[in-house]
């Protein structure tokens, strides 16, 4: 499986591409032209979710070519923000030798703010119990010996533990105010 990159010097060309596909879908009626508000062309997306490759006793994420729907592994991910990029390594390095939170896991969705905040929802195939919880405990206060405070979620089908919140919340200065 190829270890495909995100390429943070394609933004430009990838934002232009967009710019045009809207004012071609506009073109037919009298709209005033775009104005675009670029981001920075790296750390700008404050979620994002990847698959988990299980490969014997090795665990990954993974995401999907959108043409050709080729796999490719992501070991980082930068359009995501730092504190994402931060946490993916050391997460699934914990996963990884973790069989209670490893076993039948599928994917992993991240969400952060620009204040730091951080929800990390962790799907399974199969049904989340009291081992689960203790172990996704234990997880977290081991995360959090490293430095990293996020809030977890284990997530199966018609089930959703939060070990404490399940959201966040930004603060952003807007004027004078925050």
């Amino acid at each position: 499986m190829p270890n495909i990159d995100v390429n943070p010097e394609r933004y430009k060309t990838q934002l232009d591409a967009k710019i045009d596909t809207l004012r071609s879908m506009f073109e037919a009626f009298e709209v005033p032209d775009l104005e675009v508000f670029s981001s920075p062309p790296a750390h700008y997306r404050m979620r994002a979710e990847f698959r988990v490759w299980h490969d014997e006793d090795d665990l990954y994420y993974i995401m999907f070519n959108s043409e050709t729907k080729a796999q490719y592994r992501v070991d980082r991910f930068p359009a995501a923000s730092r504190l994402i990029n931060d946490v993916m390594p050391l997460l699934i390095d914990k996963l990884r030798v973790n069989p209670c939170l490893r076993r039948r896991l599928f994917q992993v969705d991240f969400l952060s703010t620009l204040s730091g905040e951080l929800v990390v929802t962790l799907l399974y195939h199969r049904p989340l119990d009291e081992e689960w919880t203790a172990a996704a405990r234990g997880l977290k206060a081991e995360l959090a010996s490293h430095g990293v405070v996020l809030d977890l979620i284990g997530r199966a089908r018609k089930l959703k533990i939060a070990l404490d919140r399940d959201y966040v919340i930004e603060r952003l200065q807007v004027g004078d105010s925050t």
